[in-house]
């Protein structure tokens, strides 16, 4: 009996020795790649296409051919870009990423991966629950994401061009729409939560920057806005709303940000735009959010899922396609 029990502990143990060994040889994940970019598992045998989501294995060899892209996630978080051809040894690599500090940047790095890996296309899944926070009561807003291929709006509904939803670094906002065909002349208005009015104006441009400090609006809470044809009421927007951050919220954002910076250090490469992207989305800094997005859209404009990431992106902030 002793026998069988301590064979049993035996392949216990293997078999966790296995799994440890297999578990720790994952290096990398496959952020994203276009062109042809080849992996070698083990380093031995054949050259295989190497496809997004996928792993690579601390013995692997990767090869990009001319003109290829590959971004890779560290298992500790530490993201890694790869534009040169030539052959890379994913032992060095890791090497190359020991000892870097990835608090912040793991964090962000396994939402990036989770999305890339997702079919639903969404970072955060609360992102449009009803906005009773800091005191804000239950306001609908349309979900309804068109995508008009003209410049302008159509029927009787003006659409949002600004973030849905948005939290404000600055006291300056800009509130932007598109026009309905033949209209030339707008109102806007801007409620507070229990829908009384704080500041109104009629304009012809499509699009009204305020001062909020000059509004004095109150920090921590939201604020609604809307917009109408003048003299045609039934020809209108949905509702939108902004809340801009109290101090202590600026001061602990300021700090995570910080932090982020030092473990980004200097990089300027898409993967690190798509850490401040995601950082900034994170806590519903959407007009930062879009610039971090689009500046990794200018260092890697081919790569299909940076695309795609910045697409969803409009989706669940946007009304209407740019």
């Amino acid at each position: 009996m002793n026998k069988i029990y301590g064979i049993i502990r035996i392949s216990v143990i293997l078999i966790l020795l296995f799994y440890i060994s297999v578990a720790q040889t994952n290096e990398f994940r496959i952020l994203a790649a276009k062109g042809q970019v080849l992996v070698k598992k083990n380093g031995k045998g054949n050259w295989e296409k190497i496809f997004t989501g996928g792993q690579i294995n601390v013995k692997d060899k990767i090869k990009l051919l001319p003109g290829s892209y590959l971004g890779l996630v560290h298992s500790k978080g530490k993201t890694i870009e790869l534009k040169k051809d030539g052959i890379y040894s994913a032992t060095q690599l890791s090497k190359d990423v020991a000892g870097m500090k990835t608090t912040m940047t793991g964090q962000l790095a396994n939402l990036i991966v989770s999305e890339v890996g997702s079919s639903s296309g969404s970072i955060y899944k609360d992102s449009n629950k009803s906005m009773n926070q800091s005191g804000a009561v239950e306001r609908r807003l349309d979900s309804d994401f068109s995508k008009p291929n003209s410049s302008e709006g159509s029927g009787d509904r003006i659409l949002i061009q600004s973030a849905i939803k948005e939290h404000l670094l600055n006291q300056e906002v800009i509130f932007e729409w598109k026009r309905l065909q033949s209209e030339k002349e707008y109102e806007f208005y801007l409620t507070d939560r229990f829908d009384r009015l704080e500041f109104s104006k009629a304009t012809t441009d499509s699009f009204l920057v305020v001062d909020t400090k000059q509004l004095k609006l109150e920090k921590g809470v939201y604020y609604f806005w809307r917009v109408i044809v003048k003299g045609k009421p039934e020809l209108k927007s949905d509702e939108a709303c902004f809340m801009i951050l109290t101090d202590t919220e600026l001061k602990g954002l300021n700090d995570t940000l910080k932090l982020l910076k030092e473990e980004l250090g200097s990089e300027q490469t898409a993967t690190s735009k798509l850490m401040y992207a995601v950082f900034f989305e994170k806590y519903n800094l959407i007009s930062e959010a879009k610039s971090s997005f689009l500046d990794a859209l200018k260092i890697a404009p081919d790569v299909e899922v940076y695309n795609n990431l910045y697409y969803n992106f409009l989706r669940r902030h946007y009304q209407s396609g740019f």
